[in-house]
């Protein structure tokens, strides 16, 4: 294993200028007062009681919210809730049901509604105050679990549903809550008396009832889940857990250890966390997205009897996992035009952190940064700007994956240049730690990686980092990796199926939405068509690159037909790192 944290010590002269680069930096800190944090009331409390009247599957979840002292005026905005988030519904089906009383009894309330979003990616609700708060007031309402069709879109794992007995949701489809107030201290209780002796629940606050400080935009991103839980470590102790109800038909138990073995190197490289992690696995009887991030934590899907490559899942948690310490900056939180930072750099480590650990091998390593290398060579977007990437990200499959390819090879440039600039002293991991520092309250982070890499490597180095955000093409030296990689100049394609199948209601494989520009919407495949013949699909990953394949279909109403398509990018020159003679010790990674 190798050390986990370069040493500091070198950079005394440029942390005095880091130090100092934003005014607020500069400003004395207030001294903590988490003795009175403690010991003061919560300034909310959520309760969820999940409900089972016929003692099979929860049916619905009542919801208190008891909110402290909102001091509310007559016309006032009091909650809001979303009717849809990201192609997600809101799990409240009957608004007026909702209901609020205070210390001078029911507090009524008028429901106000944005127009319907034709793209289903935002639409909220409200609730107004028609009169003035007295004291506390109390908020109850009831949601029911999204019903789940073969129709049902795949989308964000923000929805509320069931599994087996238990349910799991997020706050941005389950919560309702106060617009003004935040940040608030939130103490959440759970009452699982309806569910199977020995239910658990567990959120992105913490096993069971737990109590955070927070904010409203912390709670939308909270997920929640309750049932028949397992977690790995078991008793679900500790600063990294993983939930999870229905068991895997792939050794999740193990890429769960290795991922929490991970995130032991991944505190002692960044310096420790002091909010633990989780991740939440719920699983489908058909795809209905991958995963993504919440508050302290991560959900991801799978397809129930679905095998999957250790590598796969190993990868997918720890990548995950060192969100929580990359982060981003300002308040965007790796959205917003920020994955060229927050995905590249994660991507950067996923693959270097657990060489480092040593819990991967020198191939395994290398295989990745080839894997970033084939794809950014092969993507015909990766010389768009980073303007033109977030312009782009929620519409161009391939825009979407620029920060993911390009993003780790920028990285991996800096440190090449960091190294030989200091002579081997210095690693981009010390621009990093710096830029985390001095991010914290950076209002503009572009402009503080700027001056950051001015230190490190000059005007050049700016120079640089302005070309990568504007898609200039990346001049990856032989040498990129150390002296234990040297490149090779080749034609690369890379594998695009164009779709993902699954399975519908009978088990049979069809088409899930087409990804435009690919070879299959170019060939003329359709969503839902129904594939007779998938192992085909199976062995065409493990073909020649640049193999065709044949697929026998068919569409409601009409009779089989088959499409041939060849499922890889076309043949473009790019680089791939192969090994040399020199001993793994002297690699220097």
């Amino acid at each position: 294993m190798i050390s986990a944290r370069p040493d500091r010590s070198l950079l005394a002269a440029a942390a005095l200028l880091i130090g100092c680069l934003l005014p607020s930096t500069c400003a004395a800190r207030p001294a903590p007062a988490a003795e009175a944090q403690a010991a003061a009331p919560a300034d909310m409390e959520i309760a969820l009681t999940p409900r089972r009247p016929t003692g099979e599957k929860v049916e619905a979840i009542d919801i208190t919210l008891l909110i402290r002292e909102p001091a509310l005026q007559p016309g006032d905005t009091f909650l809001s809730m979303a009717i849809v988030r990201v192609m997600a519904p809101g799990a409240l089906k009957h608004p007026e049901t909702l209901v609020a009383e205070d210390a001078a009894g029911a507090l009524p309330l008028t429901i106000e509604e944005d127009p319907v979003d034709p793209s289903d990616f935002r639409q909220d609700r409200r609730w107004i105050a028609a009169r003035a708060s007295q004291g506390d007031v109390t908020v109850r309402y009831t949601i029911e679990p999204r019903v789940i069709t073969a129709a049902t879109r795949p989308g964000p794992l923000i929805d509320t549903r069931t599994e087996l007995t238990g349910f799991y949701g997020a706050g941005n489809t389950m919560l309702a809550l106060p617009v003004s107030g935040w940040p608030r201290k939130v103490a959440l209780t759970w009452d699982l008396s309806e569910l199977e002796p020995g239910a658990r629940a567990a959120s992105s606050l913490g096993e069971g009832n737990a109590t955070a400080s927070v904010t409203a935009q912390n709670l939308n991103n909270t997920f929640f889940m309750a049932g028949p839980l397992r977690s790995q470590p078991e008793d679900g102790s500790g600063p990294f857990v993983t939930y999870w109800m229905t068991p895997a038909a792939f050794d999740l138990d193990g890429a769960a250890d290795w991922t929490r073995q991970a995130y032991d190197y991944f505190n002692s490289f960044f310096g420790a966390s002091d909010t633990p992690f989780r991740i939440f696995m719920r699983t489908t009887e058909r795809f209905q997205g991958g995963g993504g991030g919440g508050f302290n934590s991560f959900i991801f899907g799978t397809v129930d009897g679905e095998d999957r490559d250790p590598d796969e899942v190993r990868g997918l948690l720890a990548h995950e996992a060192l969100h929580h310490f990359v982060r981003g900056y300002g308040d965007g939180g790796g959205a917003g035009g920020q994955q060229w930072y927050s995905e590249g750099v994660t991507n950067y480590y996923t693959v270097l952190l657990p060489y480092r650990a040593g819990l991967t091998s020198l191939d395994h390593y290398i295989d990745g940064f080839n894997g970033y290398a084939k794809s950014y060579y092969t993507n015909p977007q990766s010389n768009l700007s980073n303007a033109e990437v977030t312009r782009l990200f929620f519409s161009d499959g391939n825009a979407q994956i620029v920060p993911y390819n390009r993003g780790p090879l920028y990285i991996a440039l800096l440190d090449a240049q960091i190294r030989a600039a200091s002579g081997g002293e210095l690693r981009v991991d010390n621009l990093i730690f710096d830029f985390l520092e001095s991010g914290k309250d950076a209002a503009d982070g572009v402009a503080l990686w700027h001056d950051l890499v001015g230190i490190y490597l000059g005007e050049a180095g700016q120079a640089g980092f302005r070309d990568m955000m504007e898609g200039a093409p990346l001049d990856l030296p032989s040498d990129l990796f150390g002296p234990c990689f040297t490149a090779e100049d080749r034609m690369l394609q890379n594998f695009v199926i164009g779709f993902r199948p699954y399975k519908d209601e009978d088990g049979h494989t069809r088409a899930g939405p087409i990804v435009p520009g690919t070879p299959a919407e170019a060939a003329g495949i359709q969503r839902f068509d129904l594939i007779e013949n998938p192992e085909t699909l199976e062995a065409a990953r493990d073909a020649a690159p640049g193999t065709p394949v044949t697929l026998t279909l068919q569409r409601e109403g009409a009779a089989p037909f088959t499409i041939t398509y060849t499922p890889w990018t076309p043949p473009r020159p790019g680089k791939q790192w192969v090994r040399t003679p020199v001993p793994e010790e002297d690699c220097n990674l």
